[in-house]
């Protein structure tokens, strides 16, 4: 079986199946009193689990960059995996809990196989019908001044990445969640280069006044990041993107959401017209 480690971010005890691939890891441990037993620790080895509340999952990352030999490496969040399945159309599945009968079921094993063939794998993209720019600038709890700041880091540090990051921003499709599949070497470089550019944002930022869903930034920002990323390499890459899995154990916001889904597929021109309409009332 592949050498392949997914790191299941979770902030709360949630279940996460025993599977040789599935590794949980509480993160912001350094900031919690308790420590969920037979999890992973993001406070351990060199770390960053002190910065959680505006890194979310990355603090899971850089853990795993830092402290963990792998020869691929993945990171889940605790209701949101990739499934191997390349047919499907939706981005996503909604689904109860991460049981491991239905991990059996989609041959969640295949990822081993499809992380042995692809250099990095990403979310299946969502097409929301405006720029990634503006998307960001007009979601809840985001401000746009935060991606202007990176985008003129980018500018500073990494001028290479300019033209894919001008291409990648001014187009509609976005990868959500901070979900991904890499290989050593690609993982290797990508923390690298994201983490350099979070580090500098730190110290430029100015989060004065903002609320605790706002100082997630980092974990917002590194969405497009990770899009940024995989436009400039589409050329030196082998790129396979696979849709996720929403586990959300209340069966009634779960019926509802199916029927939402169903009614306004995500990634379509329907949803993103409601969205609009329903924002400005």
């Amino acid at each position: 079986m592949c050498d392949l480690k997914l790191f299941v971010s979770c902030h709360q005890p949630f279940f996460v199946p025993e599977h040789p691939f599935l590794v949980p890891v509480q993160v912001g441990t350094a900031l919690r009193e308790s420590r969920f037993e037979g999890f992973c620790h993001d406070d351990e080895g060199e770390n960053i689990s002190s910065k959680n509340l505006s890194y979310c999952e990355l603090t899971a990352l850089y853990w795993a960059w830092k402290n963990v030999s792998a020869k691929a490496y993945g990171l889940f969040h605790y209701r949101r995996y990739l499934y191997p399945d390349r047919r499907e159309k939706q981005p996503y599945r909604m689904e109860k809990e991460p049981q491991l009968s239905l991990l059996e079921q989609l041959d969640f094993d295949r990822l081993g196989d499809l992380a042995e063939q692809y250099d990095l794998i990403l979310p299946k993209g969502e097409n929301m019908y405006l720029s990634v720019r503006e998307h960001y600038a007009s979601a809840p709890y985001h401000h746009k001044k935060d991606l202007d700041l990176v985008e003129q880091i980018i500018r500073e540090r990494w001028p290479e990445y300019v033209p894919a990051m001008d291409a990648y921003l001014s187009q509609s499709i976005c990868y959500f969640g901070n979900i991904c599949i890499m290989k050593k070497d690609v993982l290797q470089d990508y923390c690298s280069w994201l983490f350099d550019i979070l580090s500098a944002f730190d110290d430029r930022c100015d989060m004065t006044g903002y609320g605790v869903q706002e100082k997630r930034v980092n974990g917002y920002l590194a969405e497009r990041l990770l899009g940024v990323y995989s436009f400039h390499h589409r050329q030196d890459l082998s790129i396979l993107e696979l849709p996720r899995l929403h586990f959300e154990p209340d069966d009634k916001v779960r019926r509802k959401r199916k029927q939402i889904n169903f009614l306004l597929p995500p990634g379509s021109k329907r949803r993103m017209l409601i969205k609009k309409y329903m924002r400005r009332k």
